[in-house]
C-alpha cells in the first residue's frame, strides 16, 4: 500500500476546521493509501492529536499574507520525515470531500512522466489563458507573460510524489524569498507561484478539472471537493473579501480591463516573443 501525508496548515482562527476535516478526509480521501496527518498549527492541543496517524507540528502563525506565502518553509522543516513517505499533498483547511476519492483519480501517472498533481481553478476553467489571473506584473518570479501559460490551477489542493513534492516546494521557497528580498509579493502568493511552475512545465503535472477544488457558493452538481465558505466558520478581515464601491465610469473601465486589454496584451507579448523558460541549474 502507498503511503501519503497530508500536509494541513491550521494556525490562528483556521484551527477550527479541523475537527470536521480530519474525520471526513480520514473516511473519504484517498483510503486505499496509508495516510498520516501532518498539522501545522499554533495551538497547544488539537483535537485526534493522540491519534496514530496524526502529528502535531508546532507552527508559528503568520501575518497574511505570509501565512500563505511562505507555507513552503513550514513543509521543508519537515523534509527528513515527509521525505519517508511515497506521495505527499496538501490541502486547505476548508476542504471537504463529498464522496470517496481513490488514488487513482489522484495521484500523477508516471507512465505519463507526470510527478505532481495540481486542480484547476473553477472560475476560470476553460478560459483563454490570456483572461487568467496570472501575476502579469514582470517583477515577480511569478509573472507569466499574456501569450503563455495553459491552464489555472488553485493553491488549495496540489501534491505529487515526495520527491517532486519537496523539490517544489524548495524551488517556490526560493522564488518566494527572491521576491520578498526586492520588495515584491506575487498577485496571488504561492498560488501565483505555483502557477508559473504549471506554465514552465505543465508535462509534468496532472491537471484535474476543478471538480476537486470546487467552492462551495458555487457548486456544479458534480463536485468530488468542496471549498467551505471561510466566513460560515471564523471571521475573515473583511479588507480581504469585500471590495470597495466603485463608480459607473470605473466599473466600466474595469470590464474593459478584464474583457478587451488582454488581447492588446498577448499581441505586444507574441511580438516581443515572450516566453516561459524553467531556470537553468
Amino acid at each position: 500500500m502507498k503511503t501519503l501525508a497530508v500536509l494541513y496548515i491550521c494556525t490562528g482562527a483556521y484551527v477550527a476546521f479541523w475537527r470536521d476535516f480530519y474525520p471526513n478526509f480520514k473516511a473519504n480521501f484517498l483510503p486505499d493509501c496509508d495516510r498520516t496527518f501532518f498539522v501545522f498549527t499554533d495551538a497547544d492541543h488539537i483535537a485526534y492529536e493522540d491519534a496514530p496517524d496524526v502529528r502535531r507540528i508546532p507552527q508559528q502563525a503568520l501575518p497574511w499574507p505570509y501565512s500563505t506565502m511562505q507555507r513552503f518553509d513550514a513543509f521543508l522543516g519537515q523534509e527528513a520525515a515527509l521525505a519517508e513517505f511515497d506521495y505527499l499533498f496538501f490541502a486547505n483547511a476548508n476542504l471537504h470531500c463529498t464522496r470517496v476519492i481513490s488514488a487513482a483519480e489522484l495521484l500523477p501517472d508516471p507512465a505519463a512522466g507526470q510527478t505532481l498533481t495540481a486542480v484547476c481553478h473553477l472560475p476560470y476553467y476553460g478560459r483563454a489563458p490570456m483572461f487568467h489571473p496570472y501575476d502579469r506584473s514582470g517583477k515577480s518570479r511569478a509573472s507569466i507573460p499574456y501569450n503563455c501559460g495553459q491552464y489555472y490551477v488553485a493553491g488549495g489542493l496540489n501534491g505529487g510524489t515526495a520527491a517532486a513534492f519537496l523539490a517544489l516546494c524548495r524551488e517556490l521557497k526560493a522564488r518566494t524569498d527572491e521576491d520578498l528580498q526586492h520588495g515584491v509579493i506575487a498577485r496571488f502568493h504561492d498560488e501565483s507561484q505555483l502557477n508559473r511552475l504549471v506554465a514552465e512545465a505543465p508535462q509534468h503535472f496532472r491537471i484535474l478539472p476543478p471538480d476537486y477544488c470546487t467552492p462551495e457558493e458555487t457548486p456544479t452538481g458534480h463536485e468530488a471537493i468542496l471549498v467551505l465558505q471561510k466566513s460560515r466558520f471564523i471571521q475573515i478581515d473583511a479588507s480581504r473579501t469585500v471590495k470597495k464601491p466603485q463608480s459607473f465610469p470605473a466599473r466600466k473601465w474595469e470590464a474593459f480591463c478584464l474583457n478587451w486589454l488582454p488581447y492588446l496584451w498577448r499581441a505586444r507579448d507574441t511580438l516581443l516573443r515572450r516566453r516561459v523558460e524553467p531556470p537553468k541549474h
